[in-house]
This record gives structure tokens, C-alpha cells and sequence, in this order.
């Protein structure tokens, strides 16, 4: 079984779903340099990028990885809202974050 990546851009934390892509087919390619988390999205529906645009000043990136025979590792990243961008030339959403947190949930299960 191969490594597995389910992404969720929402609005706060427990808000409304933007995109998600057990849901939803579009692409999601994240880039790290120097402790910024570029994430570049592609074939969302332009009514859903331009509502992720609309609401950047509050939104949360997931990323939700299962990596071949171990639990699930849970990303977290609060977007900076200036980072966000779409360019309707090329259906291409663009979101930045400067920090993440990374959750293993099978850390805090007690025995």
C-alpha cells in the first residue's frame, strides 16, 4: 500500500469545508523552503478558489498523511492571509504558511 494524502483547506478550525479532496478531485503540491509551506492548488472550480480567496484572512490548511504501514500523521497550517492568490490565467490557487503543526494522534491514546 502506498502512501496516502487527504487535504482540507478550511475556514478556522471547525468552519466551513472550502475544498477537500476526498470530496473534491483537484491537485495539491506542497513546496518547503526555508521553514515556508508554499501549497499550489490546481483544478479547483473557480467558484471555489475565488471563495478561498474571498476568506483568507481565516484559513486553515490540512494535510492528513498515512504512510505505508504506520497510523496517520495529521499536518496543520494557518495560513498567511496575503500569501493568498489565484490567477484565473491559470486556474492556479497559491496559499503560504510560515509554521505547522504535527499531530500523531497514537501519541495521545491512552493504554
Amino acid at each position: 500500500m502506498a502512501q496516502q494524502e487527504t487535504w482540507l483547506i478550511k475556514h478556522a478550525v471547525t468552519g466551513r469545508s472550502f475544498a477537500d479532496s476526498r470530496k473534491q478531485a483537484f491537485d495539491c503540491r506542497l513546496d518547503t523552503t526555508d521553514g515556508l509551506f508554499r501549497f499550489t492548488l490546481q483544478e479547483l472550480p473557480r467558484e471555489t478558489a475565488e471563495t478561498i480567496v474571498r476568506y483568507r484572512e481565516e484559513l486553515n490548511v490540512f494535510r492528513f498523511v498515512t504512510p505505508e504501514e504506520q497510523s496517520i500523521v495529521k499536518h496543520w497550517y494557518y495560513v498567511t492571509p496575503e500569501s493568498v492568490k489565484y490567477n484565473d490565467q491559470t486556474d492556479e490557487l497559491t496559499l503560504e504558511a510560515n509554521s505547522e503543526i504535527e499531530y500523531h494522534p497514537e501519541e495521545y491514546w491512552g493504554d
